[in-house]
């Protein structure tokens, strides 16, 4: 099964490195924003979503602000919410 996303990309950025648990350095992501219109206890509301991608897609996307792309995603939970990473 393949989940794609269809997106505008407001944002896109590269997160700082950081040191894992272990102390291990890890390289910092790139990160694809999008502002989604989503339904709250609250009624509609804007929500801004961070899609971490691996760096070839973040590179193949920098220069894309405004465009709209579908990519392929697959989901977790956290806090019993559903987010999406870019594979």
């Amino acid at each position: 099964m393949e989940l794609l996303a269809k997106l505008k990309i407001d944002n896109i950025y590269k997160a700082k490195d950081f040191t894992s648990k272990d102390g291990e350095v890890k390289a910092g992501k790139w990160k694809l924003q999008t502002m989604e219109q989503v339904e709250t206890e609250q009624g509609m509301q804007m929500k801004l979503f961070d899609i971490s991608v691996p760096e070839e897609v973040g590179l193949r996307y920098k220069d894309k602000i405004g465009d709209i792309v579908t990519i392929q995603v697959a989901t977790y939970v956290n806090n019993g919410r559903v987010g999406f990473y870019g594979i």
